[in-house]
Order: structure tokens, then sequence, then C-alpha cells
């Protein structure tokens, strides 16, 4: 009796033919425009990061009395964001929920929209489709995640293009 191993064919596979010389040419200008588009992509570190700490005094708001900016939290949020958007966060005590809200409110001229109740309440003060100086501008009260017992009042800006 014949094994099965010896009945098998044993000639190499069939050969594939090589690349045509377009083909080749597609492939070198597909990987050569990516090398350009990624060594032309902005470099982004903590030194572009620090440059983009959002001053509200530059459109006219101030922050709240009492409020302390949080660098470190500012720069982590604008590490997870492209330009040109602009992020400073403050934190306040969490008893003063109702008196930043106040405040951003006369400075601003518009209520906040409100949603959830007690320790999960978020205020949010959008001027990103109105007009004036505070156009781009996003305010958001809510309590921090990060920092026991204080409200994170996050204030995004996109500047206007120019």
């Amino acid at each position: 009796m014949e094994s099965i191993v010896s009945s098998i064919a044993t000639s190499p596979p069939p050969r594939t033919p090589p690349a045509s010389a377009s083909s080749a040419l597609k492939t070198l200008v597909t990987l050569t425009l990516l090398v350009i588009a990624a060594s032309s992509a902005p470099a982004q570190g903590p030194q572009e990061w620090i440059k983009r700490i959002f001053d509200p005094a530059k459109i006219g708001v101030t922050p709240p009395p009492g409020a302390a900016i949080n660098r470190k939290l500012t720069v982590v949020y604008l590490s997870k964001t492209d330009p040109p958007k602009e992020i400073a966060i403050y934190m306040v005590p969490l008893d003063q929920m109702q008196a930043t809200s106040d405040h951003f409110k006369s400075i601003l001229k518009v209520d906040p929209a409100t949603t959830g109740d007690g320790e999960f309440e978020i205020r949010r003060f959008d001027l990103s489709n109105t007009a004036g100086p505070a156009k781009g501008l996003v305010i958001t009260l809510a309590k921090s995640q990060f920092v026991d017992n204080k409200v994170q009042v996050t204030m995004e800006y996109v500047p206007p293009a120019k």
C-alpha cells in the first residue's frame, strides 16, 4: 500500500507575476505623500499647549471671585484638543456653584443651560453662535471629577478666524 504522503503532488506553488512598473510607482508616490503629510503636521507639545491657555480678560470676561486656575488640568485638556481652541480651567469651592453661575450670567447676559441635579448638575453658557467679543466661548460648570469639593469651571474659546 502506498502512503498518502507520497501520492500528493510536490510541485512548487504557482508564481505570481511580478508587480508592474506602474503599480510600483503608485506605491512609491503614495508612501512619499504619507511621509510629506506626516512631516508637515504641526508639532504639538507642552510649549504649544501652554501658549493656548485661555486668558478670558482678552474678551472682557473675568473669572469668578476666589477662582484659581488649575494649570496642570488645563494643559492636560489642551493636550487632547487641536488648535485653535484655547482652554482655561478654574476651580471654586463646591458651595459656590450658584454664585459662580450668577457671576457669568451677569457678565455674559445669558442664562445657562442646566442639566442634571444635585452633585450631578451641569451648567453651560454657550456663546459659540452669538455676536460680540465673547463669540466662540463656552463655559461649563460642574462638580470636578479630579479635585475634591470643587466646581470645575471649564472655559473653552475658539478665536475668530483671521
